[in-house]
């Protein structure tokens, strides 16, 4: 009974590790989301100096914004067209069409386009907060970045403070983390000696994203005495929705929060 127990234990103990390494591996091997994590940050980073909104590169700004789309053009047209709101579909294109003339637009065009970036902006949160459907939530937030980037960008060219832009995009990505949180579950397994006493206890953690990604995480004790690591449940919540925008707006906000200075 002992060697079968231990046995167990072993197994259990791998498969820790692998949930836990498989995790890491699997970001670095095929990562979704960076395209849309580094347009925004880096645009940011650019047009705040460092943090303050002080000592901005508006040009610097300006090419990563433009280089992201012309690099992932189809695969924003994609998500672009995915988008169940036509309001917010026609305004997205049109923003991502026209960022790449912006040095072309005179005085009278430069504001239009600046104005009508911001009202896409702030009108793609507004729907993200209404809509019920996640998977049409998640098109949005895939694309919140982008839109908002744009946005700060045709207001810096103008000479405007983009702060509460970025304060926006912050809140609008905090929104998506909640908004697409996972549905998990836990339970306890207890496994018993001949004579009914606990011998392995293992608390198993399973996360389901609206998509059907799935994280799992477990947390080991032998005779009371943990065995590997303890149980991560926000790692296990983040595996879970791995592909989707939460994994974006997870791995942007410290960035964007540490650009903004707060």
């Amino acid at each position: 009974m002992r060697k079968k127990l231990i046995s167990g234990l072993v197994a259990a103990s791998t498969a820790v590790v692998l949930a836990v390494g498989g995790t890491a591996q699997q970001a670095r091997a095929a990562d979704p989301t960076a395209t849309w994590v580094n347009v925004a940050v880096a645009v940011v980073q650019h047009l705040f100096g460092g943090g303050g909104g002080g000592g901005g590169d508006l040009e610097r700004a300006k090419q990563e914004i433009i280089a992201a789309v012309n690099g992932a053009k189809q695969e924003i047209l994609n998500h672009i067209d995915a988008i169940a709101s036509a309001d917010v579909r026609a305004c997205t294109e049109a923003a991502t069409t026209l960022v790449g003339q912006i040095d072309n637009m005179d005085d009278f065009t430069l504001p239009i386009f600046a104005l009508d970036a911001v009202s896409c902006a702030t009108l793609s949160t507004a729907y993200f907060d209404a809509v019920q459907d996640l998977a049409a939530a998640d098109r949005i937030g895939m694309l919140m970045g982008e839109i908002y980037s744009i946005a700060m960008v045709g207001f810096a060219k103008m000479g405007f403070p983009v702060t509460d832009l970025l304060d926006q995009l912050i809140r609008g990505y905090e929104a998506v983390v909640a908004k697409l949180v996972p549905g998990c579950t836990e339970r306890t397994v207890t496994e018993r000696d001949d004579n009914g006493r606990p011998v392995s206890t293992e608390i198993q953690y399973t996360c389901v994203a609206y998509n059907g990604d799935t994280g799992y995480g477990v947390e080991t004790y032998y005779r009371g005495k943990l065995v590997g690591p303890r149980l991560d449940r926000e790692a296990v919540k983040a595996q879970a929705t791995r592909n989707t925008s939460r994994a974006v707006a997870l791995r942007a906000l410290p960035q964007l929060r540490q650009s903004r200075g707060a």
